[in-house]
């Protein structure tokens, strides 16, 4: 037997052009070999690296201009950004919609308008010579009457803001007033020295003693008080008039207690008081001394919570509510309607009165023709476009 027959599988393993196995294994480990500087110069990664993932991102949407300010404003608690904005007739709606979120209330004050939030003690008025605002919030008023045998707790609402004089009408307002209109005041004036009598002589340009033109007038008649509040009407075009008994006490609630305390009285107001006793050795004082022996300059002593002057002392105040009929039990008050010669009702207290006049239930009811050194006004106006 021949070495071929003896070998086949040598033989065709040797056959010719067929390559070794082995030689078929070294040309694989050299491709494998070449394969690094083959990828290399591809600018490829080596064999065997981590291939990197691709990760979308999505786009954001083009920024809606319209949507990005009406979250500014509905963000934004600063009235001067909102006016600023509101001036640059941005969005009107939406900013007007955002100030009465925040509390504010659109007025007319003069030939402007003005966002201002009740309670506040913003100051504002509707021309040079009317009197200074403010504003005040609406609220549930508890009050006592003391018509009958028996004091009368009385509850009414103040269903609105309003806004009332910050201090009582001073003499240079009320000159400006009978310059331009030509009203009329008759002489004659009450006076409480030693006994209270009138004295024809007298009036609101000369009261009986000393005054500055920002001291509040006084000899001063319910009627005068309408006359004068008339006259502003027409010329502001606003609606001016007297603050209501319930009125008057819920704009000066917030002074009760310094009211109530005698010896706290000359921080809030000029009354009877040692500086005054001076003058007067008979009268009943709080202990304290405000520096005034009669009327002082509107604004000399502390303001109330809502920007208030004044509230006590100084000069009593008219309002325009009558007293109810004792000889009615549970007559409403303030009553419905007031005849014309029907007397009205003064708040706040003077210069002339003991503490015991000058609490926050203190009234006195006077003639509506009636003028008195210690007797003067606040004005109110209703919140008008």
């Amino acid at each position: 037997m021949s070495a071929a027959r003896q070998a086949p599988g040598l033989q065709q393993r040797c056959r010719p052009g067929a390559a070794p196995a082995w030689l078929a294994g070294v040309a694989a480990l050299g491709l494998l070999t070449a394969a690094g500087p083959v990828r290399a110069q591809q600018g490829l990664p080596p064999a065997g690296t981590p291939v990197p993932t691709l990760k979308l991102i999505p786009v954001a949407p083009p920024p809606d201009p319209a949507a990005d300010m009406a979250k500014r404003i509905a963000a934004t608690t600063d009235r001067a950004a909102l006016l600023e904005l509101l001036a640059a007739g941005v969005d009107k709606a939406r900013i007007t919609a955002r100030l009465v979120a925040l509390g504010f209330i659109d007025l007319a004050a003069g030939s402007t308008r003005l966002w201002v939030k009740p309670g506040s003690g913003e100051v504002f008025r509707d021309c040079a010579d009317c009197p200074d605002l403010v504003l005040v919030p609406d609220g549930d008023v508890r009050m006592q009457l003391s018509t009958g045998a028996k004091p009368r707790l009385v509850e009414v609402t103040v269903p609105q803001p309003f806004a009332v004089g910050r201090f009582e009408v001073t003499k240079a307002q009320y000159r400006a007033f009978v310059a331009q209109s030509g009203h009329v005041v008759e002489l004659g004036c009450h006076v409480r020295a030693p006994v209270w009598k009138l004295d024809p002589t007298l009036s609101w340009q000369d009261p009986g003693f000393p005054q500055t033109d920002d001291d509040p007038v006084a000899c001063i008649s319910h009627g005068d008080a309408k006359a004068y509040l008339a006259w502003l009407s027409k010329r502001s075009g606003q609606r001016y008039r007297l603050l209501t008994d319930p009125e008057w006490h819920h704009v000066a609630a917030a002074s009760a207690k310094e009211m109530a305390d005698p010896a706290r009285l000359c921080a809030i107001g000029n009354g009877a008081d040692e500086t005054a006793k001076l003058a007067n050795p008979s009268w009943t004082v709080a202990p304290c001394r405000d520096g005034f022996r009669n009327t002082a300059p509107v604004g000399r002593f502390a303001a109330s919570a809502w920007g208030l002057g004044d509230l006590s002392g100084n000069l009593w105040e008219w309002v325009d509510t009558c007293p109810p009929d004792p000889s009615v039990p549970g007559q409403p008050f303030p009553p419905p309607i007031c005849r014309e010669e029907e007397g009205r009702i003064l708040r706040g207290g003077s210069w002339a009165d003991p503490p015991a006049a000058r609490t926050l239930d203190s009234r006195i009811v006077s003639e509506p023709g009636i003028r008195d050194q210690v007797a003067g006004f606040r004005v109110a106006r209703d919140l008008g476009n």
